[in-house]
């Protein structure tokens, strides 16, 4: 874990000193000084709009594993991005699923489920964005790897999914027989795992609910869009530089997959020098694009990490304990839920050739 924390913070310092290195620091200032930060209160308002469009969305995974109330989902919500910006390695997912378990007794492991469901559809919504966004402007060969990397990525799950729902017995049964080699506790986690994959992934059996979360993941993506759009125009980049349509579209794809390298908390360093480089493809100065780097990271960063700890200060949480629930959980498979409404006991009986019962 040391070495963990030792290597993102590694990483955040690399990508700081790229991005500060060869600034001219009274052109940032200026920059900075002179931007009308009154044009960021829209963006602020499309922020809040995303995040309660998330909330609703991840109900509607919720719903083939249990129904829970909008405001358990968003405190949850809200908790884990609070946790991802202020804690070392994504602690914040686990606080997620530790606080919704807390609060609506969701399973850890269904939790989990859903918000990998979440992921796998957030991973497609920037997949399309990037083929959309090439319309407008050719992207470095590092953007270009890393899209190809993710699309081979997603398309595996995918497959795998697919496979998952339409022929389940015959998949399980596949893995069961990877895992042979593994001991019965491991079988019995993964076999409960891919059970609540199976309840989270549900949701999509019913054709309404595949259409409300296809607008609502077109929304939120478009709220995104809108948010750097109303930054630029701040620091009236738009205009003094002539930018295209699709600006708003390379600058987003560009940061949302920054934000994926694992790094300091709160995405420090690798969000600013790849919001930089973004900007700096329409011809903004490093400087310019520095600053634009900053304001855009504290306006994404702030409001949020404030509203999080807010309801994380509400639900008395610890976060020690989400910790120790999850390592207990993952190592004998079998750790029970907050509450005894959970799933936390539910296993696939999925007979593998020659084996027991896994």
């Amino acid at each position: 874990m040391r070495l963990k924390l030792i290597l993102s913070l590694l990483v955040s310092a690399v990508f700081t000193y790229l991005a500060f290195r060869n600034i001219d620091f009274a052109l940032m200032w200026r920059t900075l000084s002179q931007a009308n930060y009154w044009l960021l209160a829209p963006g602020l308002l499309f922020m809040y709009v995303s995040l309660w469009l998330r909330a609703l969305r991840w109900g509607y995974f919720m719903k083939p594993i249990k129904p829970v109330g909008f405001q358990k989902l968003f405190s949850a919500m809200m908790i884990g991005y609070y946790g991802n910006n202020v804690f070392p390695f994504r602690l914040g997912e686990v606080l997620r699923a530790y606080a919704i378990g807390q609060s609506a007794g969701v399973s850890r492991m269904a939790s989990f489920a859903t918000i990998f469901v979440e992921r796998i559809i957030d991973v497609i919504s920037l997949l399309l964005l990037l083929g959309v966004s090439l319309l407008f402007h050719d992207y470095p060969a590092w953007i270009e790897k890393g899209g190809a990397i993710l699309l081979g990525a997603t398309v595996a799950c995918t497959v795998f999914i697919v496979f998952l729902m339409k022929r389940t017995e015959r998949t399980l049964s596949f893995v069961m027989r990877l895992l042979r080699p593994f001991p019965e506790k491991v079988k019995q986690v993964v076999s409960k795992l891919l059970a609540s994959f199976l309840e989270g992934f549900g949701v999509f059996k019913k054709s309404e609910h595949f259409g409300t979360i296809t607008w609502q993941s077109f929304a939120i993506w478009l709220c995104y869009a809108v948010i750097v759009y109303v930054t630029l125009e701040a620091f009236e980049l738009n205009s003094r530089y002539n930018m295209p349509p699709g600006a708003s579209l390379v600058i987003l794809v560009m940061t949302s997959i920054a934000i994926m390298v694992p790094a300091a908390p709160g995405y420090v360093g690798s969000f600013h020098w790849v919001c930089q480089q973004s900007l700096m493809l329409f011809g903004i100065s490093a400087s310019e694009s520095l600053s634009f780097a900053v304001v855009s990271h504290v306006v994404n960063f702030v409001p949020i990490t404030l509203l999080g700890f807010y309801y994380y200060y509400r639900q008395h949480l610890d976060l020690r304990q989400a910790v120790a629930n999850e390592e207990g959980e993952g190592s004998n498979g079998a750790g029970q839920s907050p509450s005894p409404n959970s799933h936390e006991d539910k296993r696939l009986p999925v007979r593998e050739e020659n084996s027991t019962q896994a």
